[in-house]
């Protein structure tokens, strides 16, 4: 039996993760701000393993607890081979300029983007040091981490927080016992909510909202679905883990 953790599922690559995980050999428990019911109903009719818990990430005092409910559910079942975290969950806004942005604007950015991965990282690791089973981290970071624009400031520096902090986790975690395996990731140009977000920003807050709309109507997004089978291809891979940093899919 596979464990699966997996935020952001209540759309988008997080969701399409979560509905390919569903089968007979996994257990998938899913975390967003609101249960996802269409993937509640799928793996019910698929007699699928999936648990949700409904959680808001920007209220990080209750990640510890969320992870201790989950952490103990699966040392409970039987056969346990191997445990993944996909850390997904993430948020863009605010996209303006940085004397326009409010501080709530800024605390949630970086709250969802980097500190509720990082605590969610340290408790997978604290509560599971003991389990000599395979264990994987995946971060979703972003190519905003590497190559910046205007006005994108509180996102594109939670990612590179994000891929510093995988990349420090790869070497902590370099001769412990039961380590785990750990890396950042770039999934590329994806057609999620996100992107249509950022397509409907003003150009007076946003310089490069142009060449957004046009990359869509060009066709050039890929699709959750297909984005989420790389992302699954790659984290499931015997290489898995050697690079704390992956920049192409």
């Amino acid at each position: 039996m596979k464990a699966f953790i997996v935020t952001g599922t209540s759309r988008g690559i997080g969701e399409a993760l979560a509905e390919l995980l569903l089968h007979r050999d996994n257990i998938v428990y899913c975390i967003s701000r609101t249960t996802n019911e269409r993937l509640v109903k799928q793996a019910a009719q698929q007699n699928a393993r999936l648990r949700y818990y409904p959680c808001d990430l920007s209220k990080l005092t209750d990640i510890d607890g969320l992870m201790e409910t989950i952490i103990r559910s699966i040392k409970q079942e039987h056969s346990i081979a191997s445990i993944c975290v996909i850390n997904n969950a993430g948020m863009l806004p605010p996209v303006m300029p940085i004397g326009q942005c409010e501080t709530e604007q800024m605390i949630d950015n970086v709250s969802i983007n980097l500190l509720a991965p990082m605590i969610i990282t340290s408790r997978f690791i604290g509560l599971t040091k003991e389990m000599a089973v395979d264990k994987r981290m995946m971060n979703v970071s972003s190519g905003s981490a590497k190559y910046l624009l205007p006005s994108q400031s509180c996102y594109s520096t939670a990612k590179a927080g994000l891929d510093s902090f995988s990349k420090s986790i790869h070497l902590e975690q370099q001769n412990v016992p039961n380590p785990v395996k750990i890396a950042s990731v770039y999934p590329g140009m994806i057609d999620t909510q996100m992107q249509a977000e950022i397509r409907s920003v003003s150009k007076e807050n946003f310089p490069f909202v142009e060449q957004f709309i046009q990359l869509a109507q060009a066709g050039m997004l890929e699709t959750a679905e297909k984005t989420a089978k790389k992302l699954l291809q790659l984290l499931l891979s015997e290489s898995y883990g050697q690079a704390p940093l992956v920049e192409e899919l």
